[in-house]
Order: structure tokens, then C-alpha cells, then sequence
């Protein structure tokens, strides 16, 4: 019975072992992405893991493995770049100052993953299905943060104005305006934060609003 108990104690360390280390790799691929912009090689992420080459062959069969991991990964690491903190309060000019502030910490933190990701779609459809469902989440996000506005619209209208303000927001919009046109943070989120007001329906009550 002891040794039973030894050898199950030994196997689930081994595992352990084995699970902390592939996470190891992760974080490896995504620091050295982020630190570099392009995708690192197995040597390069093996070496910043603490890990054998041999052991990367045996946690992932494929660089798409290792890949679709990192996007996984990113909900976890990066939780305040992902989420909207107190989502939806504040009035709507607090709203849409949080909202873009946050859009904005997450491309210029996160960019060279997320445009990596998208170069790489091509004849991987784990990483479109990750890629399609993280920007669902983000949509979901505006519906949620600026429900106060969208409620008072049509279905088809609320729609228009969350998928208008999901591509405004997007890391290739943050893209053009950062990069094409040499557009400083602030400018962007000014850009961005004037166009979200204009496409914002206004409610009775803030139509009803005394002028400042």
C-alpha cells in the first residue's frame, strides 16, 4: 500500500513538474515576443524557460501549439488589459474615457502578439476560432460598458454601433493610427473617444442635461 501511495505521490510530481514547465514555455514565447515582435525560435524560448530543447518537442508537436497556448495564455497574464474594470458605471464621458484608456494599454502592451496571431491565420483554424472569439468577448464588452446608450436603439441599429465601435477600437485600426499615421497615444484616444461620442445615440436624460 506504501509503495502504491509512493508511486502515485511520484507520478503526480512528475506531472506537475511537467505541467509548470510548459507553462514556462508560454510565458517564454510571450515575453520574447513582445520584447522582439516577431516569433522566437523553439532554441530561443527553450533557453528563456529553463528547458531542454528536447522538452519543447515533447510539450508542444507543433509551433501552433506553442501559439494557440500564448493566446490562451493572455486572459491570464494580463487580466487589466483585458477586462474593463467597474464595467459600465460612470457617466458617459467616464465611460468612454475608461473604455478607450483600456483599449489603448491593451494593443500598445499586446500588439506584437496580436498582429503576430493574425499573420498567422492562414491554414490555422484553432488560432481564427481564438482570434474570432476573443473579439466576440471584446464586442461583448462595448454592449455591456455602454448598455445606458445601446438600450434605447433596435436591435439592428445597437448591432451597427457595437461592431462600428469594435473595428474603431481594433488592434489594426491601433495599427493605422499609431504606426501609418504617426499618431501619438494621446491622439489616438482623443481620435477614438470623439468618434465613440458621435456614434453614441444621446438619452434623454443627457439630452436633458444642463450645458456646463
Amino acid at each position: 500500500m506504501t509503495n502504491n501511495r509512493q508511486t502515485v505521490s511520484h507520478s503526480h510530481a512528475h506531472t506537475l513538474r511537467r505541467s509548470e514547465r510548459r507553462a514556462s514555455a508560454v510565458d517564454a514565447f510571450v515575453d520574447l515576443i513582445l520584447e522582439g515582435g516577431n516569433a522566437p525560435s523553439p532554441d530561443a524560448v527553450a533557453k528563456r524557460a529553463g528547458v531542454s530543447i528536447a522538452s519543447m518537442y515533447r510539450y508542444f508537436e507543433t509551433l501552433d501549439e506553442l501559439r494557440n497556448d500564448a493566446i490562451a495564455r493572455i486572459t491570464e497574464r494580463f487580466p487589466e488589459l483585458v477586462f474593463i474594470p467597474e464595467i459600465g458605471t460612470g457617466d458617459r464621458k467616464q465611460r468612454i474615457a475608461t473604455f478607450t484608456k483600456v483599449r489603448l494599454a491593451l494593443h500598445e502592451k499586446l500588439h506584437p502578439l496580436q498582429l503576430l496571431n493574425r499573420r498567422n491565420l492562414q491554414g490555422s483554424p484553432i488560432t481564427a476560432k481564438q482570434l474570432d472569439s476573443a473579439r466576440l468577448m471584446l464586442s461583448d464588452q462595448i454592449r455591456v460598458h455602454f448598455d445606458h446608450e445601446l438600450r434605447i436603439l433596435n436591435p439592428a441599429d445597437r448591432e451597427d454601433i457595437v461592431a462600428s465601435i469594435s473595428v474603431l477600437t481594433s488592434v489594426e485600426s491601433w495599427e493605422q493610427f499609431r504606426r501609418t499615421l504617426n499618431r501619438t497615444v494621446g491622439q489616438t484616444r482623443r481620435a477614438w473617444s470623439n468618434a465613440i461620442e458621435r456614434l453614441l445615440p444621446v438619452t434623454k436624460e443627457e439630452g436633458n442635461a444642463p450645458i456646463a
